[in-house]
């Protein structure tokens, strides 16, 4: 099984930038390692949040993450808008805030 790369964005609420950056400075609520991923990025631009998983089963990961950690869930609903949606790839202008490598 090859390599994925997952990454989706959610809009951000106004006003909520700053609180969305200090939770992605802070880094993951989880062990990237321990879910077998082999990379896991944030990345915020002025009004959208970003974070791409990598590893054999990215999106399925990403979305088994989404339906366990409901608290985590919980709190990014309060700072976006809408559900998060799969994007091709992170704009440039987007400033990373967290990034792991295996």
């Amino acid at each position: 099984m090859a390599t994925e790369r997952y990454v989706v964005a959610a809009r951000l609420k106004p006003g909520k930038r700053a609180e969305a950056e200090r939770e992605l400075e802070a880094g993951p609520p989880f062990d990237p390692a321990e879910l077998g991923l082999t990379g896991h990025a944030a990345y915020l631009t002025d009004d959208e949040v970003y974070l791409v998983f990598e590893g054999k089963a990215a999106r399925s990961t990403a979305l088994r993450l989404a339906q366990e950690r409901l608290t985590d869930v919980a709190r990014w609903q309060g700072m976006v808008s809408g559900l998060p949606a799969r994007v091709a790839e992170v704009p440039p202008e987007a400033r990373r805030l967290y990034d792991w490598r295996r």
